[in-house]
């Protein structure tokens, strides 16, 4: 058999582990059952795809999973209530294994008219802003991890908040992965819709309890309208062992600003492809990011920024930090269409290699139609900064601590970024620890 056939017959046969479609709704069912058509009999991207050159699926194809949701009991940590934020104490939805947990979950002090709630429950009781939206922005293309995330999800996060309305506090999506004997696969849904003048933070939490094999393949959707803001955190610390393919499509309409920050630490192959449409004038997106990976872990961002209308800006960090036999990609691409006149877009790409085994692929790229524009791009793979490092050891450092500080204050750009503390706190953390750990900066020293 040939190895394009044993990637064939991979979703096929994750397919057939679920369920058919059983959506109340006439036109989710329908949602769901065109999108398991379109994956049937096709191939996993191999790295003859441009767009999967540096990122392999063979070992994926190796895997065997069953349903997250087909695990009668997950083994929970007693302290799952820990992993809440205090800043989202009154405002979050727990998943476990992908399942929705109305016992860890509290939406207590919503203002009147928000929806923070289950995906599947939300779609089973009729609402039409949910129902209108799902699958309108997250395109299949060529692309088999939407269709696959279409047809099998089940539960996940809807959010609404209606015109005028302003939320303080952020709203935590908590997503724990458990340690099981099986393997498993979910595929969390998130739609998130904001009205005009509305504002809100969503922060988008995967985290992993164990060092087992899991496919988590997360598709969210975001829909914000005329004068609307959003800062989007997402963290994700799956198991070291873990699959993570993620996709993320938002539009964004006149006068609004969308923010994300991601953060890429934990499974050894994590994949994600975020795609941002400046609809309409005077809108702005952010799309920063940290990446940190050593051992043999892979991290792969594809990002598109489309502007397809004038007077519209953007903003893209993406920053790794590559120790061990790390590898991490980076294709960024900015479309600046016909109509997008006075357009300023920034983007920029740095990779910080602590071994002399790491890789680091980086591809920015810009297409421009219209002639009225700034844009600026670049990409720089480098070591520390020698000069720095005496710098700090002429102060009274030692070696390792001057490398400790000097990663951590690369990392800082992204952290800092993040308007909720608790996560800056976190990650601060994170970056103490990935340096503490790391076998390169301990040699050098």
């Amino acid at each position: 058999m040939t190895d394009n056939a044993k990637e064939t017959l991979f979703l096929d046969r994750l397919l057939d582990r679920f369920d058919a479609a059983k959506s109340a709704h006439e036109k989710v069912a329908g949602l769901q059952s065109e999108a398991a058509r379109e994956i049937t009999g096709k191939e996993l991207p191999t790295t003859r795809h441009e767009e999967w050159k540096y990122c392999s699926l063979k070992s994926l194809n190796k895997e065997s999973f069953v349903p997250a949701a087909s695990i009668p009991s997950p083994n929970l940590p007693k302290d799952a209530i820990g992993y809440i934020y205090p800043e989202a104490e009154h405002h979050h939805l727990t998943f476990i294994n992908g399942v929705f947990s109305e016992a860890l979950s509290k939406t207590d002090r919503l203002p009147d008219g928000v929806i923070v709630a289950n995906l599947a429950d939300v779609l089973r009781d009729g609402n039409e802003i949910a129902i209108e939206n799902l699958g309108e922005l997250a395109k299949w293309e060529d692309d088999p991890f939407v269709p696959l995330n279409t047809a099998v999800f089940r539960d996940g996060a809807f959010i609404y908040v209606p015109k005028g309305v302003k939320i303080a506090d952020p709203i935590q999506l908590l997503f724990i992965n458990t340690e099981e004997a099986e393997q498993y696969v979910m595929a969390p849904r998130c739609l998130v819709v904001g009205d005009q003048f509305s504002e809100m933070t969503v922060v988008e939490d995967h985290i992993g309890m164990g060092s087992n094999v899991y496919f988590n393949c997360p598709v969210s959707e975001i829909k914000l309208a005329e004068n609307s803001h959003m800062t989007h955190v997402k963290l994700q610390r799956d198991s070291r062992q873990a699959y993570h393919i993620s996709r993320l499509a938002a539009d964004i309409s006149r006068d609004s600003d969308y923010k994300s920050y991601a953060v890429q630490l934990g499974s050894q192959l994590s994949r994600s492809d975020v795609k941002a449409v400046l609809t309409d004038e005077n809108t702005h997106a952010t799309l920063d990011g940290l990446v940190m990976v050593n051992g043999e872990q892979l991290s792969d961002t594809h990002s598109v920024m489309d502007h397809t209308m004038p007077n519209c800006t953007s903003h893209q960090l993406h920053k790794c930090i590559i120790d061990g036999n790390g590898t991490s990609v980076f294709n960024g691409k900015i479309f600046v269409r016909q109509d997008a006149q006075k357009t300023d877009a920034f983007q920029e790409n740095r990779n910080l290699q602590l071994s002399n085994s790491g890789t680091a692929y980086a591809k920015p790229q810009l297409e421009i139609f219209a002639d009225d524009v700034s844009c600026s791009h670049g990409a720089t793979i480098g070591q520390l900064n020698p000069e720095e490092v005496f710098y700090l050891k002429t102060r009274g450092l030692q070696d390792a601590q001057t490398r400790e500080i000097l990663t951590y204050g690369f990392a800082l750009d992204v952290i800092e970024s993040i308007p909720v503390a608790s996560i800056q706190k976190r990650l601060s953390k994170e970056v103490e620890k990935f340096t503490r750990e790391s076998k390169s900066i301990k040699e050098l020293a």
